[in-house]
């Protein structure tokens, strides 16, 4: 049985990459895009490897999220969707710290396009936590005339269980669940302040 979950788990892994997408259906509502374009992690992870400079991973969490929690080394960059307040304000409703949406997002991803010598037709795949950060981010890329913008939606943690000992946790789906490639230690080329659009040419 083991050699079979092994041979199935290697199989997704080489599987062409143009079998992308998930049928939106499949995908929680809260997570739907503009776009319609979805992608397991193992897709997600197949492209990138496949395609390379072709297409662009972009993790949208805030920095704290990368630094705690780990992220993919295939990440081209980090553009945050949104910052934790300085103030530490904090959200009764969802018991944890506020964010503020980054409004530069946009701006910074255009940054991302001219170092990387690319455009706005050049796929771009997002990953937040459990993609339900990422439907607002691909919208603003919408609007700016982003032409091809994938979600991970499941996210690089995954989606909280429901039930059971672990209701609360983050343990359903998600590229670190799904055992794909990840580090505490992080890519210093694809950190934010890279792309930050706000920043002088003279500090970059």
């Amino acid at each position: 049985m083991k050699n079979l979950y092994l041979l199935a788990l290697i199989s997704l892994l080489i599987l062409p990459s143009i079998s992308q997408a998930i049928d939106e259906k499949e995908v929680r509502e809260k997570a739907h895009t503009v776009y319609g374009l979805y992608l397991t992690p193992y897709e997600a992870y197949n492209m990138k490897q496949q395609q390379g400079d072709n297409v662009l991973l972009v993790d949208v969490r805030a920095r704290p999220e990368l630094k705690y929690v780990g992220a993919s080394q295939l990440v081209d960059a980090n553009i945050p969707s949104r910052f934790f307040n300085t103030d530490f304000s904090w959200s009764d409703k969802s018991s944890t710290f506020r964010t503020a949406y980054n409004e530069h997002f946009v701006d910074d991803f255009e940054k991302l396009l001219k170092l990387k010598h690319k455009n706005k037709d050049t796929a771009v795949i997002l990953i937040c936590q459990s993609g339900s950060r990422v439907p607002s981010a691909a919208k603003k890329l919408y609007e700016a005339g982003f032409k091809t913008v994938y979600s991970q939606y499941q996210g690089f943690e995954g989606i909280k269980a429901k039930t059971g000992i672990n209701k609360g946790q983050r343990v359903v789906n998600g590229w670190k669940n799904a055992g794909l490639p990840w580090s505490y230690k992080l890519n210093k080329d694809a950190m934010y302040f890279n792309f930050d659009s706000t920043r002088t040419q003279e500090v970059d």
